[in-house]
């Protein structure tokens, strides 16, 4: 397609920034929602399941020293330090489990090791040479989810009814204990403190305590702690029911596994988890369908709405809308119980415009499938009468507008698609934008310009899988001894799986 020429000044207004924003067409807000809900106690950014407890002493330690706000932040910031100096010592050992994930800040103090030990009050401070940005450290990407688990209180910097400092200040208090005197620290002065390594969690004794927490407490039905076991319960089924060697493999267990419907002990976590994961196609799609569509966007130059959508409309076959809904594989069997749809070679062999738009499609039949009422649907959609359930871009909506252009042009229905898309995108960016007070910019989170009628790319555009959570909750099992992989890399029962039992 044949790009639009832009002669003189073009888009030259100095006064607005444009910066690489996130969810350009979100699509994701309920699945996010839902997922936080349906996984406590992990977040995308919680990596390394011995902060949990890390912080857990340090807040402990705060309060039995009656240290004041500033003065615990500042045992924090030093407590961080020399966990994670402690940690990179540890990699010298040959039985350093390199698999697991690096402490806090690394990069950092490894730059500071290379001039010499490292000096406590330049790396933990809060100017240049400091071993992290925030004031509180690492602290912020895991409170929400500490507060979750009771490790941390919920108001201030407080330990939780869940915490257990007898146990965690076996391995981690003398790391607490050299934060407190330390000056000058080189590899050498930590060597001593191999057993806080982060990859000793699965053999430690807050490591076990901390399975403990990550197993969650299936039977208190209406708890977080509930959800948190029936979630980590399902995952524990899944890899000793199928072969789980990526979040994909656990995905069609969740989506069209029996034993999800067919297990009573199950209850409703593991079935709305189902509907979340049937949504999470639909995200996908619409993710890849908007990439494919920003990538015929020439680096240089614009496109009209329209172009684009001829772009997309030019891999796809020439029948009605009606026709090619009706010729996807069917979303359930004769007894309700969903199939493979999206897993069939029909939809997965096609072109990725084609991949998505049949994906779409397969969500819209799911919508009309699923009980109206029932754990699925509220993974699926959310409570009935939300604003979400219906909104542009939902399996609602996609079933909706392929009822009203059924017997028209798949073509042109791919069209009116890319001009939602644009529309869609273009308002989000100017509901997220803002005035940056200091300097008088109008700051505005794009990935295109929607002017005067024409698209122009200002960032490139990259699909990603909507997350789960499922990712940090499987680390963080493994990383406890909830779970285990082999050499293989199938997902198996860790040494303390029982607790999942």
């Amino acid at each position: 397609m044949t790009a639009t020429g832009i002669e003189g000044p073009g888009w030259v207004d100095r006064s607005a920034q444009p910066i690489r924003g996130l969810f350009p067409l979100g699509v994701e807000q309920f699945l996010n929602a839902a997922v936080a809900v349906n996984a406590p106690g992990v977040t995308t950014v919680t990596t390394a399941a011995r902060y949990y407890a890390l912080h857990g002493l340090v807040a402990h330690e705060a309060r039995r020293l009656n240290l004041d706000g500033g003065a615990a932040r500042d045992l924090l910031r030093r407590t961080e330090v020399i966990y994670a100096l402690a940690c990179l010592a540890h990699e010298r050992d040959p039985a350093h489990d390199r698999s697991m994930p690096s402490p806090h800040g690394a990069d950092r103090l490894k730059a500071a090791l290379a001039l010499g030990p490292v000096e406590m009050d330049v790396a933990s401070g809060q100017h240049a040479g400091r071993y992290a940005k925030a004031p509180w450290g690492f602290l912020g990407p895991y409170r929400g989810s500490e507060m979750t688990l009771a490790i941390l209180a919920s108001d201030g910097f407080a330990p939780g009814p869940a915490f257990d400092a007898a146990v965690v200040a076996r391995e981690l208090g003398p790391v607490v204990a050299l934060a407190r005197r330390a000056e000058r620290v080189s590899l050498e002065t930590v060597e001593g403190l191999g057993g806080a390594c982060l990859c000793r969690a699965s053999s430690s004794g807050d490591g076990e305590w901390l399975a403990q927490r990550f197993a969650g407490r299936a039977q208190d039905i209406g708890t977080r702690g509930s959800v948190l076991g029936q979630t980590m319960r399902m995952i524990a089924t899944a890899i000793s029911e199928t072969d789980v060697h990526d979040l994909d493999d656990l995905g069609d267990f969740v989506m069209y596994h029996p034993l999800v419907l067919a297990a009573a002990r199950t209850g409703e976590v593991w079935r709305r988890w189902r509907g979340l994961r049937l949504r999470a196609e639909s995200v996908e799609a619409w993710r890849n369908l908007w990439t494919s569509m920003c990538d015929v966007l020439p680096e240089v130059g614009a496109m009209t709405p329209e172009q684009l959508g001829a772009a997309l409309a030019d891999v796809l076959p020439t029948q009605t809308v009606r026709a090619y809904r009706d010729a996807l594989p069917p979303v359930v069997d004769d007894t309700g119980a969903p199939l493979p749809a999206e897993r069939h070679g029909s939809v997965e062999g096609r072109d990725t415009i084609d991949r998505c738009l049949a994906t779409l499609m397969l969500g819209a039949a799911r919508h009309r499938t699923l009980p109206t009422e029932g754990p699925e649907r509220l993974g699926f959609e959310g409570p009935p009468g939300r604003s979400w359930a219906v909104e542009e871009l939902s399996p609602h909506w996609v079933a909706t507008v392929s009822d009203q252009w059924a017997d028209r042009s798949l073509r042109d229905f791919a069209i009116f698609l890319a001009g939602v898309m644009v529309n869609r995108a273009h308002r989000l960016t100017v509901r997220k934008s803002y005035l940056r007070k200091p300097d008088g910019r109008y700051v505005m989170p794009v990935r295109i310009v929607l002017q005067d009628g024409l698209v122009v790319r200002l960032f490139d555009e990259e699909a990603r899988p909507p997350s789960l959570r499922w990712g940090p909750l499987l680390s963080m099992g493994r990383q406890t001894g909830l779970f285990s992989r082999t050499d293989e890399g199938r997902w198996t029962a860790g040494p303390r799986g029982a607790l999942l039992g």
